[in-house]
């Protein structure tokens, strides 16, 4: 009876584009991750940090690690190489007090995605736009918004290299 409900609740949640176990590209079981390439006119290592093009980067890297049977190889020798550029970077304020100083506010980033296999032959293309916000009255600043934003965004880099889209 137990191994019946199973195989139904297996046949119901691939019926409905879920996957049991861990799905990866076909054939794949290292990826480089060059370092996220920023064409938008944001920069930021202003105030001495590591930077956008750094931080999304490590933060890609680090979800690869935790969250995939990947190893991280140079690209050379990697199966799959997944370029990240930064599109469009943006911090409008969303609320404002009467004297325009900002209550809430958040962090836009959009980011292009290609992963290609080793022969240059391409798997996936596609950009995403992340959304991250901050509350200045809290004493938090952009980089709070920044980290959530990218957060998500490794998220989604790494939902790719999983396939299965």
């Amino acid at each position: 009876m137990r191994a019946l409900a199973l195989a139904a609740l297996g046949a119901l949640l691939s019926g409905c584009g879920y996957t049991v176990g861990e799905p990866v590209i076909e054939g794949a079981h290292s990826v480089a991750v060059p370092m996220v390439a920023n064409a938008s006119l944001r920069r930021g290592n202003e105030f001495g940090v590591g930077g956008h093009e750094l931080d999304l980067t490590q933060a890609i890297r680090d979800m690869v690690l935790s969250r995939t049977g990947y190893r991280i190889a140079a690209e050379g020798d990697a199966d799959l190489i997944a370029t990240t550029e930064i599109t469009d970077y943006d911090t409008p304020f969303l609320v404002e007090d009467v004297a325009d100083r900002p209550l809430l506010s958040n962090v836009s980033i959009q980011v292009r995605l290609v992963i290609r296999r080793r022969d240059g032959t391409v798997v996936y293309e596609g950009t995403r736009r992340e959304h991250g916000t901050f509350v200045p009255t809290r004493d938090q600043d952009e980089s709070t918004g920044r980290a959530e934003a990218m957060e998500k965004l490794a998220r989604w880099v790494v939902s790719r290299l999983e396939g299965g889209w």
